[in-house]
């Protein structure tokens, strides 16, 4: 909801009946003319304060209610001095209304207004005897019934808050105050289409209501009536240009449609107003960044520290706020914050920070420490700490999302040396025999397994339109050779049990990430399948991260980090978006998906240009091992799905002939270095031809290549032997 949730409203009754307009001039004149001949007349020292009052003079009723005081003092005078001072917003305002229930312990008015001021000043439970006074005395007060209505809210009785609203407005129907706290407390219900009506009934009493057309906009706005709901912002803005939440609401609208440039103006005009708002600084953060303004957004996103609730700027820690300065010495402590798919998609830093010179602190939810140990870091340079657990010593500190900044980053920049984590290989191994075979084609190219997921937590707000109803996939499970694998946890599981007709969806069953380590299963299960399809959730960044091809699709205008109007995910180079053209709309999507994999399935299926043949263990993971290099290091996406492919088809074939052993592990990751060292001799190399170089360094390197090549024989060789194949290569080096 917005920030202009109602304080209590102050009460005016019981003050002496002010003249029709014309004749306020009239009558504080004769006011005046009085107190030049009787300065201590009682009724022209309240008539005239009264007048001041009402018109905006409230430091000289003050004076005239003070002068009272000492002619006539009793309730009247002391529940006026009240009123002025509460104008003034002065504390003593307090004492006034007091002293007025000294002399008069039933005025109503009185005790509302000191409850106004309680509440005010957080004190509900004093502010809620106050009101409870008053509705001994007038049962049917309807300010007393509504305001005690905003203190049960505030207390968290919201369906008590409801009830005494309703109650106060069968006294007064047409209070254009009441129908807006009602509307406020029914969004707090989760009622926003009875919300919105309280709404429209206040604007329709009271039509020049800012507080009611604010609130009515953002009501809309969560009905996704997004025109209507920019409608009604303009014209509180109307009524108060300057009014930095109406403002900010109208830029939360404008940027649900996508209307950026508009929204971050918006934003720019409710900071300008109000310097220090937050959450208008926080919004302009999210416009500017899914805009693919990195260099602004960086810098308004750290206003997400100063969000009720979060830590302050400088953290809780005496130690600086590293903010990307140099020369950087000792340890960096980076404290991991909101959800578990921003710690995925931001540890990526932590290589960087060691690579500047760190050693790293992680401090992380403890479900997510065994995955992020798989972070490729040189050993010992990275400590992980489960949140809550006690520190090391560390010198600086960064929240993770803070890293961005520090390392003012821009598209050009964006770490993503992919993957950058890794599932276990032994779950890999376990996993991989309980996933259910692809059914076309059991040698080559054959069936595709894609995983899937649905559903995030509906409670979080970000969920909103972002997650898709199972049964809307119905198309990819049509498609011939093609098996879902669901890889949903928690919320949404409950679809399962009602899928449409033709729609099978295999669930992977008990134990699948049952443990305390977070995505162990999934990671592993990842990796023996071909494709995950997956909404915005946490899954998304998981398969982002581990390098796995993944297929994201996205509503009409997304979460900042997916840019806009783009399929490719610089943050993510094996990932494709998908995105609504209408937002709501998941048909088009999930069309375009199914018609690319029966596309894919088909080209599998009418493949005949391959030409298999036997080949030696040690070749096959020699192969492997090179297209694995090539997918850490070939950019282009098109040659990377390329090389995926290739991989894929290999990895099956090994998976199905070659056994999984600790020994063979071994000679595989030793194969993958040589190899590895034979792509940057090759590199040099080139260096050298480009710089017409073919001195003792070019010779040495040429030398290189076929030690190395003896090497990768040798090992190959290894493993033709332990697996007793008939096909033996044959390679010697003689010495110069």
């Amino acid at each position: 909801m917005p920030a202009n949730d109602p304080s209590a409203t102050a009460n005016r009754s019981g003050a002496p009946s002010l003249p029709p307009a014309g004749a306020v001039h009239d009558a504080e004149a004769f006011h005046r003319a009085v107190l030049r001949g009787d300065p201590r007349n009682a009724d022209s020292l309240l008539g005239l304060g009264a007048l001041c009052l009402d018109t905006g003079r409230a430091g000289e009723a003050e004076t005239l209610f003070r002068a009272l005081a000492s002619v006539r003092p009793g309730p009247d005078c002391s529940y006026h001095l009240g009123l002025a001072l509460t104008a003034l917003e002065r504390a003593e305002a307090e004492a006034a209304y007091r002293q007025a229930l000294v002399f008069r312990p039933d005025f109503p008015e009185a005790l509302c207004n000191l409850g106004a001021g309680l509440n005010a000043q957080g004190r509900l439970e004093e502010a809620g005897r106050i009101y409870r006074r008053v509705l001994t005395v007038r049962p049917d007060h309807a300010e007393a019934l509504s305001n005690l209505a905003l203190i049960r809210q505030g207390q968290g009785m919201i369906d008590r808050g409801v009830a005494a609203l309703c109650r106060a407005l069968a006294v007064q129907p047409g209070n254009p105050d009441i129908l807006h706290n009602l509307a406020l407390a029914l969004d707090r219900q989760r009622r926003p289409d009875e919300a919105a009506a309280a709404a429209r009934r206040a604007v329709a009493v009271q039509p020049f209501h800012a507080e009611a057309l604010s609130t009515l906009g953002t009501l809309l706005r969560e009905l996704d009536r997004l025109p209507s709901s920019i409608l009604a912002q303009r014209n509180a803005i109307l009524l108060r240009p300057a009014w930095a939440e109406a403002l900010n609401n109208l830029g939360n609208s404008l940027h649900d449609q996508g209307r950026l440039d508009e929204a971050v103006t918006a934003y720019d005009r409710a900071v300008a107003s109000r310097p220090d708002f937050t959450n208008a600084h926080w919004n302009r953060a999210l416009s500017r960044l899914l805009g693919g303004d990195f260099s602004c957004g960086w810098d308004d996103y750290e206003w997400r520290l100063r969000q009720e609730g979060n830590q302050a700027p400088g953290g809780p820690f005496p130690q600086p706020l590293w903010r990307g300065e140099e020369p950087v010495r000792g340890t960096l402590l980076v404290h991991t914050e909101q959800g578990f798919g921003d710690t995925i998609q931001f540890i990526r830093y932590v290589p960087a920070a060691v690579a500047r010179g760190w050693r790293v602190v992680v401090e992380a939810p403890r479900p997510l420490l065994r995955l992020l140990g798989s972070l490729p870091v040189p050993e010992g340079r990275v400590t992980l700490v489960a949140k809550g657990e006690p520190l090391p010593p560390f010198d600086a500190h960064c929240p993770l999302l803070s890293l961005p900044r520090a390392f003012r980053t821009e598209f050009g920049t964006i770490p993503a040396p992919i993957p950058y984590l890794k599932a276990e290989p032994d779950r890999v191994e376990a996993w991989a025999r309980r996933l259910p075979p692809r059914t076309v084609g059991a040698d080559g190219p054959g069936g595709l397994r894609v995983g899937i997921v649905w559903q995030g937590n509906p409670q979080a707000a970000v969920d909103r339109g972002r997650s898709v109803p199972l049964a809307e996939f119905a198309p990819l499970a049509r498609i011939p050779g093609l098996r879902l694998v669901s890889l949903q946890k928690n919320h949404g599981l409950e679809q399962l049990d009602r899928l449409p007709e033709g729609m099978a969806v295999t669930v992977l069953g008990p134990g699948f990430d049952d443990g305390p380590h977070a995505f162990r299963d999934t990671a592993a299960v990842m990796m023996g399948l071909d494709l995950i399809v997956t909404t915005d959730t946490a899954v998304a960044h998981l398969a982002g991260a581990l390098g796995r091809p993944v297929w994201l699709a996205l509503k009409a205008v997304p979460d900042w980090r997916w840019l806009m109007g783009r399929e490719d995910c610089p943050w993510y180079p094996t990932m494709r978006l998908f995105r609504q053209t209408r937002p709501g709309d998941w048909r088009p999507v999930v069309a375009r998906m199914a018609g690319e994999l029966f596309q894919i399935m088909m080209a599998k299926a009418m493949r005949t240009t391959d030409i298999l043949v036997e080949t030696a263990p040690g070749e096959l993971l020699d192969k492997i091992s090179i297209l694995e290099i090539k997918r850490e290091r070939i950019q282009d996406p098109v040659k990377r799905r390329n090389v995926e492919t290739e991989h894929g088809i290999l990895t099956r074939t090994a998976d199905r002939h070659i056994p999984s052993t600790a020994e063979l592990r071994e000679l595989a990751a030793a194969l993958k270095a040589v190899n590895t060292a034979l792509w940057e001799i090759e590199d040099a190399i080139r260096d050298c031809e480009r710089a017409q170089d073919f001195g003792p360094r070019f010779i040495e390197l040429a030398r290189a290549v076929y030690r190395t090549n003896d090497q990768r024989a040798a090992i190959k060789r290894q493993i033709n032997e332990r697996l007793g194949s008939a096909l033996v290569e044959e390679k010697s080096y003689a010495a110069y």
